[in-house]
């Protein structure tokens, strides 16, 4: 828990460039909350592409249409990128 409570999310997201970066954001997330991701996202470089979804934190890994969106969004990601 001590290493947990010092880990900074997001620190170093400017330097993820040059890969390509897919950040899905959860609308309703109360783990990490969706402002602090779009501000991570806002510092990211290029290229990037961000997908946001009315769903929680965990939503996207269950059945249902918040998974079909964001399975499909990786799918065609990484179609693009690994060519």
């Amino acid at each position: 828990m001590e290493l947990v409570s010092g880990y900074e999310r997001g620190l170093l997201i400017e330097r993820v460039s040059p890969t390509p970066m897919l950040m899905i954001v959860g609308e309703l997330d109360v783990v990490c909350p969706p402002d602090l991701q779009l501000g991570a996202y806002a510092r990211a470089r290029e290229p990037k592409r961000l997908l946001t979804v009315p769903a929680g934190h965990f939503d996207v890994y269950k059945a249902g249409p918040a998974f079909d969106r964001v399975a499909d969004a990786a799918a065609d990601f990484f179609a693009e990128h690994l060519r």
